[in-house]
């Protein structure tokens, strides 16, 4: 079994008494950012697409412990409208002498076609292929609807070479997916959908997941290692490392309210992010945290929050591992590495700095 069925009730319990105060918005929301394509610094335009949300989460499984955003998505999506919107927002935005990425978000998985209508998502794909400032799209699925059908019908829409599929994979530890995450996959799922990617010429990203629920920063500080590795030896070229933060009715957030939770430090991302590109120089490592300085997100002391975060994106955009030693110093580094310590982690040998 791919999950655990006594902690997907718990998860179920605490998602259906939320799920009546969902939203009902059908605006498609979007922004630009930032964003460091392949081949160097580039523009993205972030598309939130109100679907009816991820299949996952609305199962009797309950969905993962640690997200909400099912219920920033209507009940009842207007396709219409939505392609509309998408039109003239590209439109309006693309300019030229500019390089894109073009990210596609629907709060689950956009290849699902229960989510996505297979005719919607080609006329997107259509509209995208029009314009060769648009060097990647990303679009972002579990794997299990990642389909030789499913690879064949993008590349009929555009060309595949500038599609990146992003894939959840939280942790390669099934431990962690099942008893911790309730991802609904394992490993080897994962494992076998890259390669079919790969070899129609798309891209993968790997989204991994930092501090699950029930696992300690160091524990997860190892995890996170360990998970890169796994996700390089099948030529992954990106990995997008995603600090917890915690969202309004899941499994966490309760958890959270009765002092059994910290959210992560931000220098254990600092961390992680001189350590993967150190050992892996080539690879693409993301970092921005969600609700960073915050509470329910990675934070520090308070006093040097902005400057770690600063340089996390800074970092992301650079790829340049100098601009995390350029942090403002603070005496909270010792409370880190304390804290570190007194959760008694001897497993493995993490040399802190």
């Amino acid at each position: 079994m791919k999950f655990n069925p006594k902690f997907a009730k718990l998860i179920k319990s605490t998602r259906e008494s939320f799920l009546a105060k969902r939203s009902h918005t059908k605006k498609l929301i979007y922004w630009e950012e930032n964003h460091r394509l392949r081949d160097g610094p580039g523009k993205a335009l972030v598309f939130i697409i109100p679907t009816r949300g991820c299949s996952w989460a609305m199962s009797q499984s309950g969905g993962c412990s640690i997200c909400g955003y099912l219920y920033d998505n209507p009940e009842q999506p207007d396709f219409e409208k939505i392609v509309e919107s998408f039109d003239k927002i590209i439109r309006e935005s693309i300019q030229d002498n500019q390089v894109y990425s073009i990210k596609l978000f629907t709060s689950g998985s956009i290849l699902d076609s229960k989510e996505m209508p297979r005719n919607v998502l080609k006329e997107i794909l259509s509209t995208l292929k029009k314009y060769n400032e648009i060097e990647e799209v990303v679009l972002e699925s579990r794997p299990e609807y990642i389909t030789e059908q499913v690879l064949e019908q993008i590349d009929s829409n555009i060309d595949i070479s500038k599609i990146e599929i992003a894939i959840g994979l939280e942790s390669a530890n099934n431990k962690i997916l099942k008893d911790s995450i309730n991802k609904g996959f394992l490993w080897e799922d994962f494992e076998r959908v890259v390669p079919r990617i790969l070899d129609k010429g798309a891209k993968v990203k790997a989204y991994l997941l930092f501090k699950p629920p029930f696992i300690s920063e160091y524990d997860s500080i190892v995890d996170i290692m360990e998970s890169v590795e796994k996700c390089v030896l099948l030529d992954i070229d990106t990995v997008s490392i995603n600090s917890i933060s915690i969202h309004r009715g899941t499994f966490l957030s309760e958890l959270f309210d009765r002092r059994g939770y910290r959210t992560p430090w931000l220098r254990s991302l600092t961390y992680l992010c001189k350590q993967i590109k150190m050992e892996f120089p080539s690879l693409r490592v993301i970092c921005d945290p969600v609700s960073g300085g915050n509470e329910r997100g990675a934070h520090n002391c308070g006093d040097c929050d902005r400057s770690f975060i600063d340089a996390l994106k800074e970092f992301t955009l650079t790829q340049d591992i100098v601009v995390l030693n350029n942090i403002q110093n603070c005496s909270c580094k010792s409370d880190w590495k304390s804290y570190l310590i007194h959760e008694k982690i001897s497993n493995k040998e993490v040399v802190l700095p």
